[in-house]
């Protein structure tokens, strides 16, 4: 297969998981906001932000970092071993001090330890992390295999999710079942290695685990930044505002809905950023003429659902308060949306933003070793967003605009700052794209 027609099958197959993914969130999301209740909705989804601390201490950057490496050393079988073995102990001996971290503070917080039970589930993510290594999947463009395995342990786990969740007594529940597809997803890998052979052993040696943390250093700190405007968001909120679950899940409705339309870019980057790190190490101006047409696919397709969801939502959720039963799952879906709504507006921009920073950022500046100063963008955004709720959400009676306020800030900011510098990358490149152009 050549390499467009292995690009474009992958992309297709990320899509039809992505399709998946919204069929199964269109059951989902309303399922659980109506049998766990708004509260209950509301303790899933702070544990879950709060979770993605230990998962994101556990990843350490390597979703960015060992993509790039893999993908550049794909054709070398030994050294695409090392890479993988490397990554998966460091991995591992994260998961281990994520979990002992995240087992004291839930018996050590108030509110932790109030729902204990739920926290602790949650640390299944951090374990499905590890155990299913997209990653590597994605680095060798094996997506079409990785696409096959989610669909199946998605569709599995639904049918239990819909069967045994039958009330708020269930939230713990609710996360082992969100959790498991995953978990199920890489158990099925090791056991089998189908859709990508697992790689020949090779013995890693406790310098190279630690030249592999320093090496992505860079991108854990960018992870760590992005949380600062993305989960951490959710924590905050739910530390300044009263009642804490009503404003926490007055902003998940928003948020959920926001950025589930943001996911439809999603299988393109995952697609994308392999191939365009591999391209720039061996053919700069393909490189950047398939950033190039990332950026008008990607942005139109980012300003046409930022259109869409900030001007037909309102009719379709007036449509169905009119035509549907009133006791519907969707009605009360769209009820809840319509309380959210003036959190929707400001968030709706966030599609657009978000797609332009992927290309400025995750599609440039990482795959041409501007790791460092993408990094620092993050930091800064992250504590920009910190210092807003800070600053806009304690007393007011409308913490979850407030926050959506805030976020969207802080996006506008991080898309000016990756321009700049991205837009220095194809200046110096020019002249050599021109000709092969």
């Amino acid at each position: 297969m050549s390499p467009d027609s292995r690009l474009k099958s992958n992309i297709f197959a990320l899509y039809l998981v992505q399709g998946l993914n919204y069929f199964v969130s269109f059951f989902t999301f309303p399922f659980l906001t109506l049998q766990l209740g708004l509260e209950g909705f509301g303790i899933m989804n702070l544990a879950f932000s709060f979770i993605q601390f230990g998962v994101l201490l556990t990843d350490f950057g390597f979703n960015l970092s060992a993509v790039r490496d893999l993908a550049q050393v794909r054709d070398n079988p030994q050294a695409a071993a090392h890479i993988f073995w490397r990554v998966t102990w460091a991995k591992t001996l994260l998961m281990i001090a994520s979990s002992l971290i995240l087992l004291v503070l839930t018996y050590t917080l108030g509110n932790w330890k109030e729902h204990a039970n739920v926290f602790l589930c949650s640390q299944l993510y951090i374990v499905s992390s590890v155990l299913f290594p997209y990653w590597y999947f994605q680095g060798l463009e094996k997506l079409r295999a990785c696409a096959a395995l989610s669909v199946f342990t998605r569709v599995v786990m639904l049918g239990f999710l819909l069967h045994w969740i039958s009330g708020p007594q269930d939230v713990a529940l609710a996360v082992i079942l969100q959790a498991a597809p995953q978990i199920l997803a890489g158990l099925i890998w090791w056991f089998s290695g189908w859709g990508a052979p697992k790689p020949m052993w090779v013995r890693v040696e406790l310098h190279e685990l630690k030249d592999a943390l320093r090496s992505s250093w860079p991108f854990f700190i960018s992870a760590i930044s992005t949380s600062l405007y993305t989960y951490s968001t959710t924590v905050l909120l739910g530390l300044f505002t009263a009642p804490a679950t009503l404003q926490v899940g007055l902003f998940t409705a928003a948020s959920k809905l926001v950025y589930i339309a943001q996911g439809l870019l999603g299988p393109l980057l995952q697609a994308t950023y392999p191939r365009i790190a591999q391209l720039a190490k061996h053919d700069k101006p393909a490189a950047l003429q398939l950033i190039r047409k990332t950026l008008y696919i990607q942005g139109g397709a980012g300003l046409v659902m930022t259109l869409a969801l900030m001007l037909f939502l309102p009719l379709f959720s007036q449509l169905s308060v009119m035509f549907l039963k009133p006791d519907s799952n969707i009605t009360a879906t769209f009820a809840l949306l319509m309380q959210s709504q003036d959190v929707m507006v400001w968030l709706s921009p966030v599609i657009l933003l978000g797609a332009l920073s992927l290309v400025y950022g995750q599609q440039t500046l990482l795959v041409f070793g501007f790791e460092r100063y993408f990094s620092r963008v993050l930091v800064a955004a992250g504590l920009l967003n910190v210092a807003l709720l800070c600053l806009w959400v304690p007393g007011s009676a409308h913490g979850g605009l407030r926050a959506a306020q805030s976020v969207l800030t802080v996006e506008g900011f991080i898309v000016l700052a990756f321009w700049w510098r991205a837009r220095k990358i194809h200046a110096e490149h020019g002249l050599n794209l021109g000709k092969n152009e």
